[in-house]
């Protein structure tokens, strides 16, 4: 099993390594999925918009009005579109780019591995990941976060295993995520130093602390593959 000390100071040594290749990697995926990495702020957006919109006085509406949040919309439904078929794969051959780094060099190239292979089947379970999460959050916000970190392992197991079932994915995340959820949660809540301090310089200085908590994420994933059948 693993604890916060050990797999934060396994990603330290790997940052040694090879910091400036994990780097790029982080701020090229920072860059092709935006500042939102799923589906769930994308809806919460989309939402926001129109019922923004729909709460207005029709008597106060006008024609600029009108095509301004219908661009609003446009663009919204084109982001969940964008954040589907190509943000989310982009999270998967990322996560798999970090769980190669845990032992060898792997190219730059494997962020782009999602594309490759069964690539809808990636679309389709990432897709049901966040709309279970939407759910969960819409219906109550703790189970939400709850369930959250108990799909957490979806990516990384579809990023080593792109040909998995819907229902394997989700049950072996179960599986590895039991008991874990809790430590899971403190883990993030470590980072939040290294994100204040990276947020204070300019706020681009988070851009570099960025590998840090990617790699010992891809480290837990590799300690609880351990606890279950692939």
């Amino acid at each position: 099993m693993w604890n916060r000390q050990q797999v934060k100071e396994q990603a330290k040594q790997i940052m040694k390594r090879n910091y400036w290749k994990m780097f790029v990697v982080t701020l090229i995926a920072s860059i092709l999925t935006g500042e939102k990495t799923t589906i769930i702020e994308r809806v919460q957006d989309f939402t926001s918009n129109n019922l923004s919109y729909d709460s207005q006085p029709i008597f106060y509406s006008s024609n600029f009005e009108l095509i301004f949040y219908s661009f609003i919309s446009v663009a919204s439904i084109l982001g969940i579109l964008y954040t589907i078929f190509i943000g989310n794969i982009i999270v998967v051959g990322k996560n798999g780019y970090f769980i190669k780094n845990h032992d060898e060099n792997p190219e730059l190239g494997e962020i782009f591995k999602g594309f490759k292979g069964n690539y809808l089947n990636v679309v389709k379970i990432m897709f049901l990941m966040d709309l279970k999460t939407l759910l969960w959050l819409l219906l109550f916000i703790i189970p939400g976060f709850v369930k959250a970190y108990e799909y957490s392992m979806i990516p990384y197991l579809l990023a080593e295993n792109p040909n998995l079932s819907a229902d394997e994915a989700f049950s072996l995340s179960k599986q590895m995520t039991t008991g874990q959820k809790m430590d899971l949660f403190v883990l993030d809540l470590s980072f939040i130093g290294w994100i204040i301090l990276g947020l204070i310089c300019c706020g681009i200085g988070i851009l570099f602390v960025l590998p840090y908590p990617e790699a010992t994420r891809a480290e837990v994933y590799l300690n609880l593959k351990e606890s279950v059948e692939i």
